[in-house]
């Protein structure tokens, strides 16, 4: 299963949900933790990362992970959100 998606998919969903939800993150990070996250999904497989990236994540991963940080945000009462 290719799900013909790169990192830069992923981080670019990511950031770009959290902006629809009033909060700004800073690129260069949310791309670190999405590569760390791919080598420990790769290692737990057993893969490469290619193979993790094309063959096990899917294309709305970031938004997906986005969407639990907002929500993890909200439970916590980390920030005030409207």
């Amino acid at each position: 299963m290719d799900t013909g998606t790169t990192v830069e998919d992923l981080v670019d969903e990511f950031v770009a949900t959290m902006h629809r939800h009033g909060m700004r993150v800073e690129r260069a990070a949310v791309e670190e933790e999405v590569r760390e996250r791919l080598a420990d999904i790769a290692e737990r497989l057993r893969v490469s990362v290619d193979v993790a990236l094309h063959g096990y994540v899917r294309r709305d991963w970031g938004r997906t992970m986005a969407l639990a940080v907002v929500e993890q945000i909200r439970d916590d009462r980390l920030l005030e959100l409207t």
